[in-house]
C-alpha cells in the first residue's frame, strides 16, 4: 500500500497521507486548519465537508488511464452504430492481404498477447502492466485509432475497420481484465449491450456476458509481422517527435508546419508509405523526406529512430520572445543544477543518504542536464534566424 496525496479545497496544498492513514473519511488540514473529506466519507457529518481530490501521480495516471478507454470504447461504439451484428464475423486466414495498418494490429495484438501471457506466466505483472499501458495509449487509442478515421468515412471500408476496431478494444479489455477488473467489466457489459455475438478464434463460442469467464486471447503466430512492426514503430516515434516539438514551441494544435525528415538509406523505403500518415498525425506538411534532404534554414531539429526531423516554424511563433522565455529557462536549470550537483558533491549526504534517495537525486541532474542541452540547441536555432 502506497501513501497518498489529497488537495484540500480550501487552500489546494497538498497532504500527504501515510498508508495507514489513507482511507480515513476526515483529514485536518496542516496549511489551513480546515477539515475536508476524502471518498471513503460515509457518516452525515464527513458529507457535509468539501471533498478533497486524491492527487497521487500513481491515482492521476490510473484515472487518465481509464478515461483513455472509456474515451476509445465510446469511439468505438459510435462508429459501431450501423453494423449489422448479425454478419458472419471477419476472416482472419491470410493477413497479407488486410491494409497496412490492419496487418500492423494484428501483429501487435498477437506479439502484445503472447509477452503479457508470459509475464503473467512468471509473475512478472509489473511488466504486463507497463507493456498493455503503453499498447492500449500510445499504439491502439493514440495511433491505430486515428489512422481508422478515414476509412470509417468510407462506406466501403467501413466495416473492414469498424471489425478491426472491435477486435482491438476485445482483446485490450480481455488482457487488462486480471490488472483492472472493474473497468474492463464495465466496458465489456456496455459492448455486450449490442455486439454479443462477436466470436475469434480463441471463442470456442459467442463471447459470454462476463469477461471473468472469457476466454484468454492468444492469437496465432502466423499474424506477427516484424517488418511491419518495425515499420510502425518508427512511424510513432517520428509523429511522437514533431508533436514534442509543436508542444514544447506552443505551436497551436490545428495549425500545420513544415517538416523535412531525413532518415538513414534502409528506413526511407519504410516511411514513404507513411508519409501521408504522419502528415495526418503530426498535422504537418511533409515537405522532403529522404537522407539528403535539405531543411529551411534555422528549423527546429530533433532525431528520433535514428532520423533526424526539422520542423520549420518561419512566422509561427515570435523569435524575440521566445528567445528571452528560453534564456530565463536555462537560468532556471543551471541554477537548479548547480545545487543537486553540490549536493552530489557532499560526501557526507552520498555517504549517508538513502542509497535510493542518492540515485534519484543523480537522475534529477541527468534529467536537467538533458533539458538543458535541448533547450540550448533551440535557443542556438532561433538566433541564428534574428536578422
Amino acid at each position: 500500500r502506497m501513501p497518498v496525496e489529497f488537495q484540500c479545497p480550501p487552500c489546494a496544498a497538498r497532504i500527504d497521507q501515510t498508508a495507514k492513514n489513507r482511507t480515513k473519511p476526515r483529514i485536518l488540514c496542516s496549511k489551513c486548519n480546515e477539515e475536508f473529506r476524502t471518498q471513503w466519507a460515509t457518516e452525515e457529518a464527513d458529507l457535509a465537508l468539501p471533498r478533497g481530490a486524491a492527487v497521487s501521480e500513481r491515482f492521476e495516471a490510473g484515472r487518465n488511464f481509464s478515461n483513455k478507454l472509456w474515451n476509445a470504447t465510446r469511439f468505438v461504439l459510435m462508429h459501431l452504430q450501423d453494423r449489422d451484428d448479425s454478419t458472419p464475423p471477419p476472416r482472419f486466414g491470410d493477413p497479407t492481404q488486410f491494409p497496412l495498418e490492419d496487418r500492423w494490429l494484428l501483429s501487435r495484438l498477437s506479439t502484445v498477447s503472447a509477452a503479457v501471457s508470459d509475464h503473467i506466466e512468471h509473475y512478472h505483472f509489473a511488466e504486463a502492466a507497463r507493456l498493455l499501458y503503453a499498447f492500449a495509449w500510445d499504439e491502439f487509442c493514440s495511433a491505430y485509432l486515428e489512422l481508422c478515421k478515414p476509412r470509417l468515412n468510407n462506406p466501403d471500408q467501413k466495416t473492414q475497420a469498424c471489425d478491426m476496431l472491435l477486435l482491438g478494444l476485445d482483446t485490450i479489455l480481455r488482457l487488462l481484465h486480471p490488472i483492472m477488473p472493474f473497468v474492463t467489466e464495465d466496458i465489456w457489459q456496455n459492448l455486450a449491450q449490442d455486439h454479443g455475438l462477436r466470436h475469434y478464434p480463441w471463442d470456442e463460442d459467442t463471447v459470454p456476458s462476463s469477461i471473468m469467464v472469457a476466454a484468454w486471447p492468444r492469437p496465432p503466430e502466423d499474424w506477427q509481422d516484424a517488418a511491419t512492426e518495425r515499420q510502425f514503430q518508427t512511424f510513432i516515434e517520428i509523429v511522437g517527435a514533431i508533436r514534442e516539438i509543436r508542444s514544447r514551441q506552443n505551436v497551436p494544435p490545428r495549425k500545420s508546419v513544415d517538416v523535412t525528415v531525413c532518415p538513414p538509406s534502409h528506413k526511407q523505403a519504410l516511411l514513404t508509405p507513411m508519409k501521408s500518415a504522419i502528415e495526418a498525425m503530426a498535422v504537418c506538411r511533409v515537405v522532403d523526406l529522404a537522407p539528403d534532404a535539405q531543411p529551411a534554414h534555422g528549423s527546429a531539429e530533433i532525431s528520433a529512430a535514428d532520423c533526424d526531423i526539422f520542423i520549420d516554424l518561419a512566422g509561427l511563433i515570435d523569435i524575440d520572445a521566445e528567445i528571452m522565455r528560453l534564456q530565463r529557462e536555462l537560468s532556471k536549470l543551471d541554477k537548479v543544477i548547480k545545487v543537486k550537483q553540490a549536493k552530489l558533491k557532499n560526501a557526507k549526504f552520498v555517504s549517508q543518504a538513502p542509497p535510493a534517495v542518492v540515485k534519484k537525486e543523480r537522475e534529477q541532474v541527468a534529467e536537467f542536464e538533458d533539458a538543458r542541452t535541448k533547450q540550448s540547441e533551440i535557443l542556438a536555432a532561433l538566433r541564428a534566424r534574428e536578422p
